[in-house]
């Protein structure tokens, strides 16, 4: 899905983050937003994924502003077009890996046989089948994250947004991580950006953004 971004602005109060952001992000591309600590790309991947308001301006996928969306049908979106994977993780801890991975198809009415039998098959696709009864304090850093990614697979998205996801890593824990991303954008055809400071990712992109002060400007 191709994802446009027009004129878009984000304050916290009075103190501006984002400043007039025109950019547009091609379907089935790996994009990385690119900057520093602090820059404003976690913030523009937030106002993408529907997490975070923009202040002003418009966030258009596949020619529909998305900032028009109302209630369930917004929910609905979101919840079937674009999948996230966060920093830190955020796993629930009570649950187990499989039950985290298919927390999407339980918000969505799912029931349970398909859940566990998609959360398998993509646990099977991932390489963690053999963690899905352990709960997250007992798995890898490495393990985590593909689980995160499993979790955002979940309900087949065409977009996923991924938030700095070699932060917490080793450097061949790291590299594993953005390869994966790189095969799940290929096999799948989704849109994927992630945004991140590491020069490793910027290899695997056909896009690159940096984002420095607030401000965008496409290099790749």
């Amino acid at each position: 899905m191709t994802i446009k971004l027009a004129n878009l602005n984000k304050s916290y109060g009075k103190k501006p983050v984002l400043f007039d952001i025109n950019l547009e992000i091609p379907t089935g591309s790996f994009t990385m937003l690119r900057g520093v600590s602090g820059s404003g790309k976690s913030t523009l991947l937030s106002i993408i994924g529907g997490i975070e308001p923009m202040t002003s301006g418009q966030v258009l996928i596949d020619g529909q502003d998305v900032s028009k969306l109302k209630g369930g049908e917004r929910a609905n979106f979101y919840r079937h077009k674009i999948g996230f994977i966060f920093q830190g993780f955020y796993l629930q801890p009570q649950l187990t890996i499989g039950e985290n991975i298919a927390l999407m198809g339980t918000f969505a009415g799912m029931p349970k046989k398909e859940r566990e039998a998609r959360a398998r098959e993509l646990a099977e696709m991932l390489g963690i089948a053999e963690v899905l009864d352990s709960l997250p304090a007992e798995i890898s850093g490495g393990q985590a994250e593909r689980a995160c990614a499993a979790r955002a697979m979940f309900m087949n998205p065409e977009i996923i947004l991924a938030d700095e996801p070699t932060n917490n890593l080793d450097p061949e824990n790291a590299k594993n991580v953005i390869e994966m991303l790189k095969k799940i954008q290929q096999d799948t055809g989704a849109t994927m950006i992630v945004a991140s400071h590491d020069p490793m990712v910027e290899k695997f992109a056909s896009q690159v953004v940096s984002i420095k002060d607030g401000r965008a400007s496409e290099e790749k």
